[in-house]
């Protein structure tokens, strides 16, 4: 801080020629302990003090003025106005005084006492104690942190190093600290492109030679709207990847196995090539807003289909007489073979009773497919066929022994929409040829538990205390 920032403005200033008399009426009118003294020119020729006042009064001598009585500007010591503050209560301190005046140009322009710089240095000393404080907060803070943490100055000279940091990169902050960083440096850093524009950087993957993988977070350290330094946080998710790599592959390998499932590339083709859509569903408008739109939806809606399947296989549910595993696989890769969907995109929103065309009509188109092209068993042609129907629309004729598949199908087909459209959460239990479905979904028609009996088709609907019970046992 400097002298000009803390200085008193209102000036007790009287002309060389003043008597004791104005002199004491100006210290008062200012409420100083001081006058300064200027000659015609404004210039700054002296001081009296309160004591020197004292002083020529005690003499009792007339007929003086301010000359008589002042300290000399060749004796004063004086201030600028960008004198640092500091400086200021060094020279009082070893000076002994009280008052300093400001000069520019030896016009006098304010001047500093001795209480104001004590005011000064006194708050200043206790901004310094809780920025110490907190600096060993912020320490203890950073040392205990489980991220790394980094501060890089403008030079990409490497300041701080947290623990963390020190095992996550192998290096101690001794070996590093006070280096300059190539890494850091380098054009596709993100420490040097916040350091170049001034913008945070969050979540981004950096990679370092030894093919370890960071998740870093970048943000400069301003100083009056310059970039100083950035600091880094990063987490180490080297195994976090690859097991994500690993799931992939799985994936990619689980998805080639089910594609030598199908009786011909076509059939893949077709299932790629209709699209799916995650919304969110309004309750009051019935209308939904498109969230994603899931280009190759049809096929993972399959897949998500087997997957519930080998799920319910697990729990039993494919010894039940009336379930023929094969049956039920083979109604279910085809069932959407001729499901046709509109052309949607991200932001829009629909009635969905008017843009997507009536289930039952492509269950239809899908069984004719079958039956006409892959010559499939009327077995499986029926499940299709009607796997959108209710019980009681069913025809007179359709095959009794086909009815328990025809639930189960329903309802794998419905988780499957869920966890495909809307990433459902779900659950069964299965109890003989009763199963109970926990499923938890975005959309209020089917965020529910329920229990259907595969041989007679009732359905009991939980009520909430029923489905706590359910949610424990069936995510068990």
């Amino acid at each position: 801080m400097r002298a000009s920032e803390i200085m008193n403005a209102e000036l007790p200033v009287v002309m060389s020629d003043a008597g004791p008399v104005e002199i004491a009426q100006e210290m008062l009118k200012r409420s100083a302990s001081h006058v300064m003294v200027t000659n015609g020119e404004g210039k700054l020729i002296g001081l009296v003090s309160g004591f020197d006042l004292r002083r020529a009064v005690a003499e009792s001598k007339n007929g003086l003025t301010a000359v008589d009585i002042m300290t000399p500007r060749s004796k004063l010591v004086v201030a600028f106005q960008d004198t640092p503050v500091d400086e200021v209560a060094r020279i009082l301190t070893e000076k002994q005084i009280t008052q300093m005046p400001v000069v520019k140009d030896e016009v006098p322009v304010g001047y500093l006492n001795l209480s104001q710089v004590l005011k000064y240095t006194t708050e200043k000393a206790e901004k310094t104690k809780d920025e110490l404080l907190h600096s060993r907060q912020a320490a203890l803070l950073i040392n205990s942190m489980r991220e790394g943490v980094v501060v890089v100055d403008k030079d990409y000279c490497i300041r701080e190093l947290n623990p963390a940091a020190e095992e996550s990169s192998g290096f101690s902050a001794e070996a590093l600290v006070g280096r300059q960083s190539k890494a850091y440096m380098a054009i596709d850093s993100p420490v040097r492109k916040v350091m170049e524009n001034g913008e945070p950087l969050y979540n981004v993957e950096v990679q370092n030679g030894m093919g370890k993988v960071y998740l870093t977070n970048n943000v400069p350290i301003m100083d009056n709207g310059t970039v100083e330094g950035v600091l880094q946080t990063f987490s180490d998710i080297t195994e976090v990847k690859q097991m994500h790599f690993q799931l992939l592959k799985t994936r990619d390998e689980l998805e080639k196995a089910f594609a030598l499932t199908l009786p011909n590339s076509r059939v893949e083709k077709k299932l790629k090539s209709t699209p799916e859509y995650r919304d969110i569903y309004n309750a009051d408008t019935g209308m939904i807003e498109v969230t994603e739109v899931i280009e190759d939806g049809g096929y993972l809606h399959v897949v998500n289909a087997l997957k519930v399947a080998a799920d319910l296989n697990e729990k039993g549910m494919m010894s039940l007489l009336g379930v023929d595993k094969d049956t039920l696989v083979q109604a279910l890769i085809f069932h959407d073979v001729g499901k046709s969907q509109p052309v949607l995109n991200v932001g829009q929103v629909v009635d969905p009773r008017k843009v997507f065309e009536q289930s039952e009509l492509h269950a239809l188109r899908s069984a004719d497919i079958v039956e006409t092209y892959y010559k499939k068993p009327q077995d499986v042609v029926q499940l299709i066929r009607y796997h959108h129907h209710k019980d009681e629309d069913l025809p007179d004729d359709f095959p009794s022994h086909l009815l328990p598949m025809l639930r189960l199908i329903r309802i794998i087909d419905g988780l499957s929409a869920g966890l495909t459209r809307r990433n459902a959460r779900v659950g069964f239990r299965a109890n003989g040829s009763r199963l109970t479905i926990l499923e938890n979904n975005g959309h209020p028609d089917f965020n529910r538990t329920v229990e259907v009996d595969l041989y007679t088709g009732r359905q009991l609907v939980y009520t909430e205390k029923k489905v706590d019970s359910a949610k424990r046992e069936a995510l068990n």
